[in-house]
């Protein structure tokens, strides 16, 4: 599938995806093709985070790791739909003050376009 933005702005946003592999691109520089898994922003590619931590109370790191993009929205890729794990994720990143969404990558990357576009920051956290 592909994407288009719509609206001009500075921020790193998705131009396609499919399975495994996203086509990113920010104005006046080259697009990227990620096929890892990884945290996307409106700044930039970030190493992915150990989601299993979130479920312990022993690594507050990661947590601190995403409360630091100052995200207005955190989107987890998760095309297993609603499983126990995460369930789990969801009430820890709650504990914090941290909405969860969890979508398909598609909808995942047509809802960051989307949200970049009402000049908000989102994150995805992508696992392929």
């Amino acid at each position: 599938m592909k994407i288009s933005q719509e609206a001009v702005t500075d921020a790193l946003v998705i131009k396609s995806y499919g399975d495994g592999f996203l086509l990113i691109q920010a104005p006046n520089q080259t697009q990227q093709h990620i096929t890892h898994n990884c945290v996307l922003s409106p700044e930039g590619v970030f190493d992915a985070l150990d989601l299993n931590s979130f479920a312990s109370e022993q690594n507050l790191s990661a947590i601190e790791q995403i409360q630091s993009f100052n995200a207005d929205v955190v989107i987890l890729v998760n095309d297993d739909g609603i499983t126990a794990h995460s369930l789990k994720l969801s009430r820890k990143f709650a504990e914090y003050g941290i909405s969860l969404e969890m979508m398909s990558l598609g909808a995942a990357c047509r809802t960051y376009n989307l949200l970049l576009n009402e000049g908000r920051k989102p994150i995805v956290l992508i696992y392929f």
